[in-house]
């Protein structure tokens, strides 16, 4: 079985990737033109705060103090960093790639911690469940994007 401290190792990496995201959705919000992506882009950030808010209630459970920013953040949050100096001044159909290529990155910290076949049940559950919510994001912003380029 996995000792606590990986648990948590495995619960601060998802929570570093969906406080990038919330930050990486408002500014994707910030950046877009077209009301509906806005209003798209700052409802994801809300699911991304409220996705962290659970995780952080299941590290305090473990008995550890929730990361500020995650382990493997540096790396997901210089994605969603070009998302800020790719949609600076850029238009939408941009911001909405640098979206999907953050959301790329979300998906790949889940699998790699719902790989872990030593995930405690309880845990595994809920993040199950938020990879569902990550996955069915990513594939709307996908379609979104696919659709944009079709124009």
């Amino acid at each position: 079985m996995m000792s606590n401290d990986q648990v948590q190792d495995r619960l601060n990496k998802l929570l570093g990737t969906l406080r990038d995201g919330e930050k990486g959705f408002a500014d994707a919000a910030e950046h877009a033109t077209d009301p509906q992506l806005k209003s798209l882009f700052t409802e994801r950030s809300g699911q991304r705060a409220t996705l962290a808010t659970e995780i952080e209630q299941h590290v305090t459970r473990l008995g550890d103090t929730p990361r500020e920013g995650g382990s493997v953040g540096a790396a997901l949050h210089r994605t969603w960093l070009n998302v800020r100096d790719a949609v600076t001044g850029r238009d939408d159909y941009a911001v909405v790639a640098e979206a999907e290529r953050g959301e790329d990155v979300a998906i790949q910290n889940y699998q790699d911690v719902l790989d872990d076949a030593e995930l405690p049940a309880d845990v595994r559950s809920v993040v199950e469940a938020q990879y569902a919510k990550v996955k069915a994001s990513h594939d709307q912003i996908r379609d979104l994007k696919r659709g944009m380029k079709a124009d």
